[in-house]
Formats: structure tokens, sequence, C-alpha cells
């Protein structure tokens, strides 16, 4: 997420990151999402709750990747959980 520090006396403006960047998302926006998620609401909660607290909203071209982002991670745990259980109740059941 950028933040821009503006001069009310001369309009300078310096723009910077507040978060790092991992595979070009700012995990600031992907631990955002993850939060609404968490709770079960979607991006018209969160531009409701980023209105309300007077913080820019998350566009929806940042909001989508950060989903199928976060979707593709949880899909490769459950696999990767149900393979080592499968893999123990085969070691389990030679025993």
């Amino acid at each position: 997420m950028n933040t821009t520090i503006k001069c009310e006396n001369c309009n300078y403006s310096y723009s910077f990151c507040t978060s790092e960047k991992v595979n070009k998302l700012h995990s600031i926006n992907l631990a955002f999402v993850f939060g609404m998620i968490i709770i079960d609401k979607g991006h018209s909660v969160a531009k409701k709750l980023c209105s309300a607290i007077n913080v820019d909203v998350l566009p929806k071209s940042i909001w989508s990747p950060g989903e199928k982002k976060l979707e593709f991670a949880a899909s490769n745990v459950a696999c990767n959980t149900m393979k080592e259980a499968a893999l123990e109740i085969r070691s389990k059941k030679r025993s």
C-alpha cells in the first residue's frame, strides 16, 4: 500500500510503500483480503469498512489477485494435508 505525505505550504509530496511486496502484492493488502475472507465478507463490505474509517479502498484489481493467491495457497495446504493423512493411514495398515 502506498502512502503519500504532502506539504500544505509548498505542495511537495513524497510517496512510499508501507509494506513489503510478496509476488507482486503488498503483504498488508493480502492480509486485509485474508482477514475479510476469514470473517466471511467480500469486497463490497471491505469498501464500506474502508469508507467508514477513512482509508483508501482496496481496488478490485488488487482484491481479486489476492483472493486467487489465497485460494491457491489453501488448496495446496489441503492437498498436502490429505496426502500426508493418506500416507499415515497406509503406513498404519501395514503395521
